[in-house]
């Protein structure tokens, strides 16, 4: 797991906390509250560790504090309940994260690590603390988090929605063979492609755009209502910036459940 994504793999874990609805357990174990407090006192605990050996002074790790089930509740209580408990195991692995990166070379420090489950140790060894981390937050939270997930309630609906508003979708794909533009033709053709979403908004067929990060293919999406795919596609390209081959244009339909989408006014209105 690279560093940077490590407090990003706490994410589907907080968001069953928002949603929340848990049941309690069956088998008398822990409810997702005390779970959830669990992993986040964990993080930090294992996050303390990391401190530690990053400025070089001695450190270990037992985690019988983080499983004290009165403890947990209390702590659950503290934060605020599973809203509370979402935002701090998001603040929890972040903290996790920093602490990891930074470790630099010294990842691979061993520390003493002692493991508490059901009042017996069941691991009591010496762990590279990168290694530790790494374990927390994939095999450790992995755990939890399907533990939580089976006190959920079933989120599948009764049936499938019976009626579907529909929309193109306009991806914006660069070329390999883009023209090379000096900055101000660059300027005034992006000037001109923002014009166009304007005019197509002021046309009623453009409902939003909007450029992408993070994606070596694909610019910016387009939202249209034009009746289909096929007409969506040349106001696409009738796109300055595509006519200029700034951009090629990939068209499909979109369905969404009808009226699940609310327009209010948009930022390529023509103001008077």
């Amino acid at each position: 797991m690279a560093t940077e994504s490590l407090a990003a793999a706490y994410a589907p874990f907080a968001a069953s906390l928002l949603a929340g609805g848990f049941r309690d357990p069956d088998d008398g174990g822990w409810p997702a509250e005390v779970v959830a407090a669990h992993v986040a006192k964990n993080n930090d605990l294992i996050a303390a560790t990391a401190e530690l050996v990053a400025e070089g002074a001695e450190a270990s790790y037992d985690n019988a504090t983080t499983i004290d089930e009165a403890e947990l509740t209390a702590y659950a209580t503290s934060v605020g309940g599973l809203a509370g408990l979402a935002a701090d195991i998001e603040r929890s692995a972040a903290r996790l994260e920093a602490a990891r990166g930074a470790l630099g070379a010294k990842a691979d420090t061993p520390v003493p690590v002692i493991i508490r489950d059901g009042g017996e140790v069941v691991r009591d060894c010496p762990i590279p603390i990168g290694a530790f981390i790494e374990g927390n937050a994939t095999v450790h939270l992995r755990a939890h988090h399907e533990q939580i997930k089976a006190l959920e309630p079933d989120w599948a609906p009764a049936a499938p929605p019976a009626e579907f508003d529909t929309y193109e979708l306009i991806l914006l794909v660069r070329p390999s063979d883009q023209p090379k533009l000096d900055e101000a033709a660059t300027r005034a053709l992006g000037l001109a492609h923002l014009g166009h979403f304007r005019k197509m908004h002021a046309a009623g067929f453009l409902k939003i755009a909007g450029p992408i990060d993070g994606d070596d293919e694909i610019a910016g999406i387009c939202l249209y209502q034009a009746g289909s795919v096929e007409r969506a596609r040349l106001l696409a390209e009738d796109d300055p910036a595509v006519r200029a081959g700034r951009f090629v244009v990939r068209a499909m339909s979109w369905y969404t459940q009808r009226g699940g989408l609310a327009w209010g006014e948009s930022l390529y209105s023509v103001r008077s």
